[in-house]
């Protein structure tokens, strides 16, 4: 358990790590005193009251903890922070450093301008592997749940530390390689969508002739069915506003919905926007919820949630 203590003086900003033992020094202090390496903060080491005491320049930075205290963490900051700690453990290593000294806390962890700096603390008993390992466990706490890659990156991350020894390089390759399968998925499945509407004559811009075209063709009351479900200022519409965005996924998917093809068509391409085929089973649910707002039937985001769970431990 690291002991620390912050002091905060009118020109000046420290932290400081304890130990609960005698300071001395081995050859890691004067080889950190003669090279200052990037992304490590600058550490002066000396005996206080029978501890080691290790003091960190802090002046100007912000920690992790304080960063995502009111705020989320995106993927591309889970990215910047694993990059960041991949190169300082090189780093320590070609200076024959021991990367078990690294601080990995939210709480000792800072930035300033976009930049990573972490505490190196000689004589640190806690094993890097576990520390690391805890810091997924942080990231999976503060994820953007509205940021899907995110959430991919932060789960993958977390599951493979689990395991006894694991290669962060490799957990992070891997989540890059079924990246791109998704993204070249998603591509496929919204070009197939387009195709289609394109092949059945349909257009959904909002100035588009073939839109014009098809609003010509309808008569009133089919007009009126389409806007129930479709109109911006539908009575439908705002009706669904009053309740917010909630998902249903307590009714089975009806494959004799008298629904048009217009219908299908976009009910379909609503599934396609929030999930993709393929992926933990979750495509079964998501349609049924698709339908399920067409169908003005209402429940909770928690039970769809608890769905995709379930579709996910059965595939």
């Amino acid at each position: 358990m690291v002991q620390a203590e912050f002091e905060t003086k009118l020109n000046r900003s420290c932290l400081h790590l304890y130990r609960e033992e005698h300071y001395e020094e081995d050859y890691q202090m004067p080889m950190l005193r003669q090279n200052q390496l990037d992304g490590l903060l600058k550490v002066e080491g000396c005996e206080v009251e029978g501890k080691a005491r290790y003091t960190y320049e802090i002046s100007g930075l912000t920690s992790m903890k304080n960063m995502y205290e009111n705020t989320c963490i995106k993927k591309q900051e889970i990215e910047g922070v694993i990059t960041r700690i991949l190169e300082v453990t090189e780093t320590l290593q070609r200076y024959m450093l021991d990367p078990n000294c690294l601080v990995l806390k939210p709480e000792y962890i800072f930035n300033k301008e976009g930049q990573w700096f972490f505490c190196f603390f000689p004589g640190m008993e806690e094993d890097l592997c576990k520390l690391f390992h805890e810091l997924t466990e942080y990231f999976v706490r503060m994820l953007d749940y509205e940021d899907t890659e995110g959430i991919f990156l932060a789960y993958e991350l977390h599951k493979a530390t689990l395991q006894e020894h694991y290669d962060v390089e490799l957990i992070m390759k891997e989540y890059k390689s079924r990246e791109s399968e998704r993204n070249k998925m998603l591509k496929e499945k919204k070009k197939s969508v387009r195709v289609k509407r394109e092949s059945k004559g349909y257009d959904y811009g909002r100035n588009s002739s073939k839109e014009k075209e098809y609003e010509n063709c309808v008569s009133n009351s089919d007009k009126e069915k389409e806007y129930k479900i479709y109109g911006r200022n539908s009575s439908v519409e705002n009706e669904y506003k009053n309740y917010g965005n909630i998902f249903s996924v307590a009714d089975e998917y009806d494959t004799d919905s008298d629904c048009s093809t217009y219908d299908r068509d976009e009910q379909i391409h609503m599934a396609d926007t929030v999930c993709e085929d393929g992926v933990g089973g979750w495509w079964k649910s998501w349609r049924k919820a698709a339908n399920g707002i067409r169908r003005k039937r209402w429940g909770n985001w928690d039970d769809l949630i608890l769905e995709t769970d379930r579709q996910e431990e059965e595939s």
